[in-house]
């Protein structure tokens, strides 16, 4: 079974590195193992014994990966950028953050964008120092993939896992690597991530251990393609939503390894900023990695000049391959692909194009794919643009589809794994059925405005005011972390269960919505599967949902239709194998559930914690979109450690005497 592997060698790293020779009674001098900030530009490893950037080599010891993120308030185009757009190279000078040539307001780590890369090998001991010089802010940093099995409190959720990182307060996250893939860091308070708090995390392993290894020749951390939607105003300004000016939430741009350039809709100047380049040698094979650091409703089309590419992996677990034209991401999926340089030796384009709804606002960005020798800065073909486009052909993951013959697509349900996967999860019946239908709830303004109830809400688009929810409960955070200060958080906070299933509920009926803290329980090493249900009104939008803590298997996709509505419809078709599933079906902790349609996805429970399990678009998430997973009781859950913050609500008794 593929964790109770990873187990092991969590267990292994971590006697490993506890009896090293390098600490001194127990304590490790950590500035000996603090890693650089410009991993992502390595073309080649370097040869040391302290950099965790490095080619992983079957009986090499595990390391420790130090690194230090300062968060701070930036800004794009500073002082640092010397003459940048007008002269270039100034655009690369130390801690000057060019983006696509708008000056705005940002949040960076260490004067980054996106933020210093992590790049270890399986086993590695990844220790970061998240020290919070934001203003007026607090913080916490989710590492998106990572299981943490063994320190769920370093998962990064704040009241969930932990307390929030305060203004000028330090928090170490000190986690193993154990299990490998293509993932990313970014903060999980609020919507600072849109700002630029993110940034790429790889755990690669040996080619022994990688069933894909035969089919690329280079896996190099410059070659990530780390794709994030961007605003020319800070995110906050669309929280909750304008209905008079400016009035959507879909990214203007994107940009590419936080580099690219925008053309002025009113008087239809492009600035000069640097493209993100890739590097590539003819007669080679290279393994790409695409993550969709998007944040916000539109999916994106990646496509490679000329280029076909093999998918070789999906949200860091194996699969096997598939040769396509086009790949689709939604926010939070990563996808490694094969790319061989196989074409005439020159630049192609690498085109980023929004999909519905960011058809309304014509998002796109592009870069450039370098062959060794050419002599061309930009590709001489012309720029594609958002109407005139690179053509998509074969596409993974498209956007809606059902993947019936003939609609040229490959949907991730249709993908089987190439990592072991354990087979109790064919079965068709599983141990627990968990219904997980979402939507939106649309107040009236007595409901919202003139209650005094003080709901988050959006207003995506006028005359709308949109609540999100899950199985009709929109999730309120509780004032202390579920983790660490269970026995604290007062029995009001919680939502009510169902005498039946034992799972929240809402009394309010199925027309109506409550809020309160959302945690549904489900026993150890039990097959559990989760039915999400959309019911978002028609809206043509694809819900990713992110489980913290697993990979789940991908049993089934679709749309519904009169006779199937609900997860009883569903089940009962599993139960009866009627809806089929590949032989071996694909991992997965990121999924767009079909518009008005069903994701089935199964996991074996045998990573104890309290796991967020949202929606991840990032305005659907903080209006409530969200659920924890409680595995386990809570004697189950590895302590925290000593010291461990604690927060909460200071209400002292109040007397009739004054002191």
């Amino acid at each position: 079974m593929i964790s109770n592997f990873y187990w092991m060698l969590f267990i292994t790293a971590q006697s490993v590195i506890c009896s090293s020779p390098n600490s001194e009674q127990g304590l490790v001098d950590l500035e000996k193992y603090l890693q650089p900030d410009d991993v992502d530009d390595y073309y080649s490893y370097p040869d040391n014994n302290v950099s965790c950037a490095r080619e992983c080599i079957e009986g090499d010891p595990p390391r420790i990966c130090y690194y230090k993120f300062f968060l701070e308030d930036y800004a794009t185009l500073t002082k640092a950028c010397g003459n940048c757009p007008d002269n270039m190279s100034d655009c690369y000078n130390p801690e000057c953050v060019a983006a696509d040539g708008y000056e705005r307001g940002i949040m960076t780590i260490n004067r980054r964008l996106p933020g210093p890369a992590i790049e270890v090998c399986l086993g590695d001991r990844i220790i970061v120092d998240v020290i919070n010089g934001l203003l007026a802010k607090t913080n916490t940093m989710h590492w998106h993939g990572v299981f943490q099995k063994g320190t769920p409190y370093s998962d990064g959720v704040p009241m969930v896992t932990q307390c929030p990182i305060n203004e000028g307060a330090t928090f170490r996250y000190d986690f193993y690597a154990n299990n490998p893939g293509t993932f990313y860091y970014h903060s999980h308070d609020g919507l600072q991530k849109l700002d630029g708090l993110q940034g790429n995390l790889v755990i690669r392993r040996t080619k022994e251990q990688d069933p894909s290894s035969s089919l690329y020749d280079y896996d190099l951390p410059a070659h990530e393609v780390f794709v994030t939607d961007w605003f020319h105003a800070p995110a906050s300004q669309d929280f909750p939503g304008r209905i008079h000016r400016e009035i959507t939430m879909y990214a203007r741009q994107y940009l590419i390894n936080g580099k690219g350039r925008y053309t002025d809709a009113e008087f239809g100047n492009t600035t000069k900023t640097p493209y993100a380049e890739f590097r590539v040698v003819p007669g080679n094979r290279y393994r790409f990695r695409i993550i969709a650091g998007i944040c916000t409703e539109c999916p994106a089309s990646v496509t490679f000049e000329g280029h076909r590419v093999t998918l070789i992996a999906t949200d860091g677990v194996a699969v096997q391959p598939v040769t396509v034209d086009s790949v689709h991401i939604y926010s939070g999926e990563r996808y490694d692909v094969v790319l061989e340089a196989s074409k005439e030796v020159k630049a192609y384009w690498i085109q980023v194009r929004g999909l519905p709804p960011c058809n309304k606002v014509k998002s796109q960005q592009l870069a450039v794919l370098k062959y060794e020798g050419s002599n061309e800065d930009e590709p001489l073909n012309p720029k594609p643009t958002y109407d005139h486009f690179l053509p998509s052909g074969l596409v993974l993951n498209p956007n809606n589809a059902t993947c019936a013959p003939g609609q040229n697509g490959v949907c991730v349900s249709q993908l089987q794994s190439a990592d072991k996967f354990p087979e109790r999860i064919l079965t068709n019946d599983p141990d627990v059925n968990v219904p997980f239908t979402f939507g939106y709830h649309f107040p009236t303004n007595e409901e919202e405005f003139w209650s005094h109830q003080y709901h988050l809400y959006i207003q995506p688009e006028p005359p709308l005011t949109i609540y999100t929810w899950v199985n009709h409960i929109f999730f309120t955070t509780p004032p202390m972390p579920v983790m660490s200060q269970l026995s604290e958080i007062p029995d009001s906070a919680y939502c009510p269960k169902d005498q039946r299933t034992g799972f929240s509920t809402c009394p309010e009926g199925p027309d109506g919505v409550c809020n309160c803290l959302n945690i549904i329980r489900v026993p150890l090493n039990s097959v559990i599967q989760f039915i999400l249900i959309d019911k978002s009104a028609g809206a043509a939008l694809q819900h990713p949902f992110h489980l913290h803590g697993y990979a789940f298997n991908v049993m089934a996709m679709g749309h519904l239709n009169e006779s199937l509505q609900n997860e009883e419809d569903i089940a009962q078709l599993i139960k009866s194998n009627k809806l089929t599933h590949t032989a071996a079906p694909a991992f997965k902790d990121t999924i767009a559930v079909p518009a008005v349609g069903y994701a089935v996805v199964r996991i074996v429970t045998d990573n104890p914690g309290y796991w967020f399990f949202h929606c991840h678009f990032a305005y659907h998430l903080v209006a409530g979109m969200a659920v924890v997973i409680q595995v386990g009781d809570p004697e189950d859950n590895p302590p925290v450690p000593a010291g461990f913050p604690k927060c909460g609500d200071f209400l002292p008794n109040v007397t009739s005497t004054w002191n």
